[in-house]
Formats: C-alpha cells, structure tokens, sequence
C-alpha cells in the first residue's frame, strides 16, 4: 500500500476503500476542514515536504493529491 493510500485509509476509516481516484473527499460523510488539515499535516510529514498553498486548494481527491505529489518527486 502506498504512503498516501495508507493516510487516506487512517483518515476515513471504512471509507477509504471507496475513494475512486477522482472520488471528492467532499463526498465522504466524515469529510471538513479539520480533516483537510490532518491531510495536509499527514502528507507534509510522510514525504518531507512543506506544500504551498495553492497545493493544499488542489488537494480535493487522490488523483490530485498523487499529482501535487508526483510534482514534488515524492510518492
């Protein structure tokens, strides 16, 4: 399982194996801005990175949180 994977399934629990790869995270019923910062926290420690803050906007589904990754050479 990927790092990311991983996150996504500690940070939605049962719902995690239900996000599509362009599935919002809006769409989960556990989904809110605090959970969008523990996104941000846990994808900032698991790769080493600091993201900008147009990066944290893109993150709205795995797709563009692999992408946001993938341009920073993490993943």
């Amino acid at each position: 399982m990927s790092k990311l994977n991983q996150l996504l399934s500690e940070l939605f629990d049962e719902e995690a194996h239900a996000l599509g790869d362009d599935t919002p995270f809006a769409e989960c019923s556990t989904w809110d801005s605090l959970k969008h910062v523990e996104l941000v926290v846990g994808i900032e420690a698991r790769f080493a990175i600091d993201l900008s803050a147009a990066e944290i906007g893109r993150l709205t589904c795995k797709r563009a949180a692999r992408e946001v990754l993938t341009a920073r050479g993490s993943q």
